[in-house]
């Protein structure tokens, strides 16, 4: 057996057996020499072929270290393993285990002179596109299976500035606080180990009851001027009357989310649109940012002021989203910001209470019809809640749980009728994605047959239509490995074998007995539209005078070449090289269910959001809010779509919080680098 024909089952049993060894528990065997090798001098051309070996593994590493990155948490959550201690997590779907597996059949197969070391070089230097690809489908696969879905926002803002590489939700928070001021993050409002407010005094920036009731700049009693018995720092003096005018301050906030009166004393709020905090007509939270700005409270504290503003800001920068529902976030924009100081896990933590509410009620409003009736009604719904909270939030988080709930309860009917509606259009696709992949088996088994010859376009529409047709059948109902399969295929190569020159009598006697049987198969399962009837009949005719031909051909070559080559061929075309995959194509690949994209359409734009996307990856279904079918793409039309500017992504599928917190992250770390590059 050749050696190049066995390289292909080693290095399966190869990949299987590490996998099977890491699925077992055990670590990565990296590869070794079986014996000890005794020293010895290596020659330049060894020590060359070793250097461009490691050459050809580093950049392999490198070109998958983007995908890597993600695939390593998704794989780790799957086989529910804890971070490694130290080093990289040990993934078997690696750039190593690939490696690792070329190393072990190269040695076993060309063990001599070193020659395993130049043929893996080229082997890795070859697939290392193929490795990349896979890790992007397997992303993309984890992905749309609700595998870390939204890990994709800390990856893909990482062209611009490195996102905390961190799927938990608490590292960005802390860079936010890293940038605002030195030190950890400090502790969050909470009682640890409970779900309670914990009630905190004006000195660690927390007043112990938010908002009871007008609120005056009567905490600076038992400050002491300097001087006067008290210390003589004036430094310490501005500290102590910054914490409590900040404790003051965050009494008011109670005040001004329920509209009542501020304290007169209070002139840094003054600033503050209460109209349009009341009616939730536009974002208030940078004027109380700036208000609180130089007033004392931790890094923890403004870094949750920054984020509660930017959630804002991104809400009524989105132009997709309704003006009823940016007046409702305008509404809750001060109990937004008084969850975050009440428990800084409001910003940090996805799965909290408080946050949950806002991320689903920003992603319900997508695509929202207010002036239908089920826009309406949740518009009603949302503005409900809105008092509610408005009305109700003292210190409790919990409020924004039951409000959560009763959003979800709303929407679950709206989720089952475009899960429903969806069931219907899944089934016809996945079957023309089935018979697409048919006809691509169907159509390389005939390029592998025509490899090299030249036929009449009779032939040639026959083939390329109703053969690949009927190969395609028999790939759907038997696979490409039955005996339909391998009938089909003789009979193509007795076709083709049929019209050439029979030079001998033998040949001609066997052309003579087996033509009707052929020509009663070719004949046979035409469809009964006009243009394959009339490749039928053209098909034929051309038959007849290419079996007279071949059956009067001589025995001189030259003179067989004569009479039996036709005036007018096809010849085989030859498959051009793959296009190098460009940025559009990788936005197509980095799409993921729940992404929303815009179209652009003779009626105007279109917002559609991805619903599906075919195991085979040849469609992608995009539908409306309500499930009915918007368009249908496969990659290459929507990759297109995207470079010609018909398309743009609108929307992806991670939460609100993520959303604003990365484009905050993104914007003070360019502001950093500015201030920085202007310093120096």
């Amino acid at each position: 057996m050749p050696l190049r024909s066995q390289f292909t089952p080693r290095f399966r049993a190869a990949v299987d057996q590490a996998l099977q060894r890491r699925r077992e528990g055990m670590p990565r065997a990296r590869t070794q020499g079986k014996a000890a090798v005794p020293l010895e001098i290596v020659g330049f051309g060894d020590q060359s072929a070793q250097v461009a070996l490691k050459t050809a593994v580093r950049a392999m590493h490198e070109a998958t270290l983007e995908e890597a990155f993600a695939l390593d948490f998704r794989i780790r959550m799957i086989l529910r393993e804890p971070a490694p201690p130290a080093g990289t997590f040990d993934n078997p779907w690696s750039a190593d285990y690939v490696c690792d597996a070329f190393a072990d059949v190269c040695r076993a197969l060309w063990p001599e002179d070193g020659l395993w070391r130049p043929i893996m070089e080229r082997l890795v230097h070859g697939t290392t596109p193929q490795v990349a690809s896979l890790h992007r489908e397997l992303n993309v696969l984890l992905q749309d299976r609700d595998v870390l879905p939204w890990l994709r926002v800390r990856t893909r803002a990482r062209s611009t500035a490195p996102l905390p590489q961190d799927p938990g939700g608490g590292a960005l928070f802390e860079r936010l606080v890293e940038m605002l001021g030195a030190g950890p993050a400090q502790s969050s409002g909470m009682v640890p180990g409970s779900d309670t407010p914990r009630a905190t005094t004006p000195a660690s920036g927390m007043p112990k009851s938010m908002g009871a009731g007008p609120e005056s700049i009567a905490p600076t009693i038992g400050l002491t001027r300097p001087g006067r018995g008290g210390p003589a720092d004036a430094t310490d003096w501005a500290a102590q009357q910054n914490a409590a005018l900040w404790s003051a301050m965050l009494g008011a906030l109670g005040n001004l989310q329920r509209g009542q009166a501020l304290a007169p004393g209070l002139v840094e709020l003054a600033g503050v649109d209460r109209a349009a905090v009341r009616d939730g007509t536009a974002n208030q939270l940078p004027s109380l940012r700036a208000a609180f700005q130089g007033k004392g409270g931790s890094p923890s504290d403004r870094a949750a002021i920054d984020v509660a503003t930017g959630v804002l800001d991104y809400v009524f920068d989105d132009p997709y989203m309704s003006a009823e529902i940016k007046a409702v976030f305008g509404r809750l924009q001060v109990p937004l910001l008084r969850a975050a100081l009440l428990d800084h896990r409001v910003v940090s933590d996805p799965q909290h209470p408080a946050r949950r509410f806002f991320d689903t009620l920003a992603q319900s409003a997508v695509d929202l019809q207010p002036d239908s009736a089920r826009g309406r009604a949740l518009v009603d719904l949302a503005n409900r809640l809105a008092q509610e909270i408005r009305d109700g939030f003292g210190d409790d988080l919990r409020i924004f749980d039951v409000a959560k709930s009763e959003l979800d309860a709303f929407l679950d009917t709206e989720r089952a009728e475009v899960n429903a509606r969806l069931a219907e259009a899944v089934p016809p696709l996945i079957a023309d994605d089935e018979r697409a992949d048919a006809r691509v088996e169907a159509q390389a088994a005939l390029d592998a047959r025509l490899a090299g010859r030249a036929v009449m376009p009779e032939i040639r529409a026959f083939l390329d239509h109703e053969c690949v047709e009927r190969l395609a059948t028999i790939c759907l109902k038997d696979g490409p490995e039955g005996y339909a399969w391998e009938g089909e295929l003789a009979m193509v190569d007795e076709l083709l074998w049929s019209i050439t020159p029979k030079t001998n009598a033998a040949a001609r006697k066997k052309l003579a007995s087996s033509l009707p049987a052929l020509l009663k198969r070719i004949d046979s399962d035409w469809s009964d539209d006009p243009a394959s009837q009339a490749r039928r009949q053209a098909l034929m005719a051309c038959l007849f005078d290419l079996h007279l031909r071949s059956m009067r051909a001589t025995s001189e070559p030259a003179a067989a070449t004569d009479r039996a080559a036709p005036a007018a061929v096809i010849p085989h075309p030859t498959i051009p090289p793959p296009r190098e995959p460009d940025e559009h194509d990788e936005q197509v690949l980095a799409l993921v269910r729940g992404d929303w994209v815009e179209f652009k359409t003779d009626a105007g734009p279109v917002l559609a959001r991805l619903a599906w996307r075919a195991p085979q990856r040849q469609r992608l279904l995009f539908t409306h809010r309500d499930g009915n079918t918007a368009f249908v793409h496969t990659p290459e039309s929507l990759a297109e779509a995207f470079r010609n500017g018909d398309a743009v992504l609108a929307i992806e599928a991670v939460p609100l919080f993520d959303r604003a917190m990365a484009r905050l992250f993104v914007q003070r770390s360019r502001h950093g680098r500015s201030a920085t590059a202007a310093a120096a």
